[in-house]
């Protein structure tokens, strides 16, 4: 019965985001983290597909500094069916100042903070952000992010990306591009 509850919990993890087998990929973030340039306005190139952003283009992220010394996350986008708005405010914040780059963050206050990973950036034109959570060591479920300072960003600099993921064992194939196009 037990294997029944845990295949059901797994199904439906894996029809919302990127499921696995296994635990979590071994990754790297960057050294010496820079916050404050890090803040500021970020545009979605690619994700992992993630049901909280389903159906959505002109995604961006907005980073300021909160006076609590946490990060305020403002996501927008615009609903591709019917063209409204959407906005998502979040909280990130560094757990462990030694390791700036691996983040926490979370977007409701009953939720609890997932992992916000800076595996590469520039700070001045792109981002690649990953976040996993395994589920008792024998399946996990993941999300990626490329966010640019721009709404497009070289077809080089995707495939550095993609070849970070991949050398990390995390499949870069996952990627769907974001619409940024009538923004």
């Amino acid at each position: 019965m037990m294997f029944l509850v845990i295949a059901a919990s797994l199904f439906a993890v894996s029809q919302a985001q990127v499921f696995g087998g296994l635990g979590c990929p071994t990754t790297n973030t960057v050294a010496n983290f820079n916050l404050t340039r890090y803040l500021g306005t970020w545009y979605e190139i690619y994700k992992f597909k993630a049901n909280f952003e389903n159906n959505q283009k002109c995604i961006q992220a907005n980073y300021q500094l909160k006076a609590d010394g946490h990060i305020r996350v403002n996501n927008t986008g615009i609903s591709i069916s019917d063209g409204m708005p959407s906005t998502a405010i979040g909280d990130i914040y560094i757990p462990d100042v030694n390791d700036g780059s691996k983040l926490k963050v979370k977007f409701a206050s009953a939720a609890p903070y997932g992992n916000y990973w800076v595996l590469d950036t520039d700070y001045e034109h792109y981002t690649l952000i990953y976040s996993c959570t395994s589920i008792l060591g024998i399946s996990h479920f993941e999300f990626g992010w490329i966010l640019a300072r721009t709404r497009t960003i070289p077809d080089a600099t995707t495939q550095k990306l993609f070849g970070i993921m991949e050398n990390f064992h995390i499949n870069s194939h996952h990627f769907m591009k974001t619409d940024q196009t009538g923004c």
